[in-house]
């Protein structure tokens, strides 16, 4: 019986230059998601882009999930998900610091205004 041939097969690694400090350190991935992302990730995205066609079920059912028309199951189906939703949230940069006078003086307080 010939074995089926093993799923998201990629020769190099996956980076993102977006995450320059690596998936693992991203604060969105656990550590076993970043390794996924990591290993597979040039095939998932070969898949997801069209570069790369499905060689069994579990990639073309990965296809079925990254186009819709079904929900994601299986490990590599919810950590490209995930990924590809990272990529869309906004970023911010919340600084604070203290005004000329110093933290929460009343007379520069900003919070007894009128929002009327």
């Amino acid at each position: 019986m010939a074995e089926s041939p093993v799923s998201f097969q990629a020769l190099s690694r996956f980076a993102d230059r977006r995450y320059p400090r690596g998936l693992a350190r991203s604060g969105f991935f656990t550590l076993s998601e970043a390794e996924r992302l990591e290993r597979h990730g040039v095939a998932y995205a070969a898949l997801s882009n069209a570069e790369r066609a499905p060689i069994n079920e579990e990639e073309e059912a990965f296809l079925a999930v990254v186009s819709g028309q079904r929900e994601a199951q299986s490990p590599h189906e919810k950590v490209w998900l995930k990924y590809l939703a990272t990529l869309n949230r906004r970023r911010y940069a919340l600084t604070a610091s203290p005004s000329k006078s110093g933290w929460g003086d009343s007379e520069d307080s900003n919070l007894d205004m009128d929002l009327e």
